[in-house]
């Protein structure tokens, strides 16, 4: 389950998980950005879980320090309308599980078919980059150097969603049925109830 962030209580209550997940996981806090379509993911118990923040790119945020930077990356400078930043998405350590990381996909998705997105670019988590790329073998494009920040080292990270949902040979039936939840397939219905 998610809330769609649209009020200044829910803002905060968004603000108050990030900041939970940032320290837990020694990430900095930022502000949610003013025309960001934000979600907090909840447990079926109602408990805030996690967050993520959709940010449409634009010419206007290339030169932010915090993004991926994609003053290079053509196929989103040519559809700047379709494309979008993935921040702040994070669960809380004690909630992290294949199921969670499933709402969040399907989370993306659903996002991504609302807004006939084209493209999502995120830093990600080494070991997170690896973990999708390799055990869940969605299809995520390295778009630059790694970046260190403190300890950790962060991939940025390319999705044509296009393509991560209809080339799914080789996805885990998990990972499929979150592309069949874009393309309205009815196999997967059930799945999703």
């Amino acid at each position: 389950m998610n809330v769609y962030v649209d009020n200044h209580v829910k803002r905060e209550e968004f603000m108050n998980v990030w900041g939970d997940i940032a320290k837990e996981r020694k990430y900095q806090v930022t502000d949610l950005n003013e025309n960001a379509e934000a979600f907090i993911l909840k447990s079926k118990d109602g408990t805030s879980v996690g967050t993520i923040e959709f940010v449409p790119c634009g010419e206007k945020r290339l030169d932010l320090d915090d993004l991926v930077d994609i003053s290079n990356e053509t196929r989103i400078l040519n559809d700047l309308q379709h494309s979008y930043q993935v921040r702040k998405m994070g669960v809380k350590r004690e909630f992290a599980t294949k199921t969670i990381l499933l709402d969040l996909l399907k989370l993306a998705a659903m996002h991504a078919k609302n807004n006939q997105v084209r493209y999502y670019v995120s830093f990600l988590e080494k070991h997170h980059y690896h973990k999708l790329t390799e055990k869940f073998k969605f299809r995520i494009e390295k778009v630059g150097e790694d970046v260190k920040m403190g300890k950790k080292t962060f991939v940025p990270a390319f999705i044509d969603v296009e393509d991560a949902i209809t080339n799914t040979q080789g996805y885990p039936i998990y990972i499929k049925s979150v592309a069949y939840l874009v393309q309205g397939t009815k196999k997967v219905k059930a799945f999703f109830a």
